[in-house]
């Protein structure tokens, strides 16, 4: 089992993409990151490195009988036994949109929708590390889940499945569904679940990169093909966050912390 494993956090993310070299290409430009295609054998699925360390992926969005899926970064929540946590949270609601299976002895994985239809990932870790810089700049560091419903319902679900904790936010003043903070048993919030704007893709799990500077991200971002989805801006935490979307029009975000 590969150290720092503790069920329930964010274990992996992966990227679905029409092109996955031209992705690829596009995050390891805006990132610094490289790219090891893993051949076709599997489905040249490709992984996304920061040195040495291991980042996330992007995976082809064809489906075997040649219609695609829409480009979207999926994370995948850590489990101690995958069958085991997938028939519990098919218990709790969930459906399955690709049973378990195992990748080269290295883990295995499942891809559920929860009650709401939003889809999540699960991987229980044999000696893949995951995603090995949690935090670090020009790495995933927060989870983001748009609610369609009051965000504390809505994460029931994972807090059965997960043994997740939801709770307001420290700085969250609303009493009307109010912003919902997670944290799984022994660790700090990593995750958190808002109510969606009108016209907001939703219910959809997002991921966000740590990043030095989100204004010159953002502005690197387009020059490479990205679009904004929303302007960087000031948040409680504190943090500055923008909203992007890859040139195949998969969304993601980028935080940036006060010096």
């Amino acid at each position: 089992m590969p150290p720092a494993f503790i069920p329930g956090t964010p274990r992996w993310f992966d990227v679905s993409a029409p092109d996955i070299p031209a992705t690829a290409a596009f995050y390891c430009d805006l990132f610094g990151w490289t790219a090891q295609d893993t051949g076709p054998e599997a489905g040249h699925y490709t992984i996304l490195r920061q040195d040495d360390a291991q980042v996330a992926g992007v995976v082809s969005a064809a489906n075997p009988d040649g219609t695609g899926k829409p480009a979207v970064w999926l994370p995948y929540f850590a489990v101690a036994d995958l069958e085991a946590t997938t028939t519990a949270a098919v218990g709790a609601g969930a459906g399955v949109f690709v049973a378990p299976a195992d990748v080269f002895g290295r883990l295995k994985f499942a891809i559920l929708t929860d009650p709401d239809g939003a889809p999540y990932g699960l991987a229980q870790p044999i000696t893949d590390p995951g995603t090995e810089r949690w935090m670090a700049p020009n790495n995933p560091c927060w989870v983001e889940y748009a609610a369609t419903r009051a965000p504390a319902d809505a994460l029931a679900h994972y807090a059965k499945v997960l043994g997740w904790t939801h709770t307001n936010a420290a700085w969250e003043t609303a009493t009307e569904n109010p912003y919902q903070a997670i944290s799984a048993p022994g660790t700090g919030e990593f995750g958190g679940a808002h109510r969606a704007a009108p016209g907001e893709p939703a219910p959809f799990w997002s991921m966000t990169i740590h990043v030095p500077d989100a204004d010159a991200t953002v502005a690197r971002a387009v020059e490479l093909g990205g679009k904004i989805i929303d302007e960087p801006k000031d948040l409680p935490g504190p943090s500055r966050v923008g909203v992007l979307a890859d040139p195949a029009g998969a969304a993601f975000a980028v935080m940036a912390f006060p010096h």
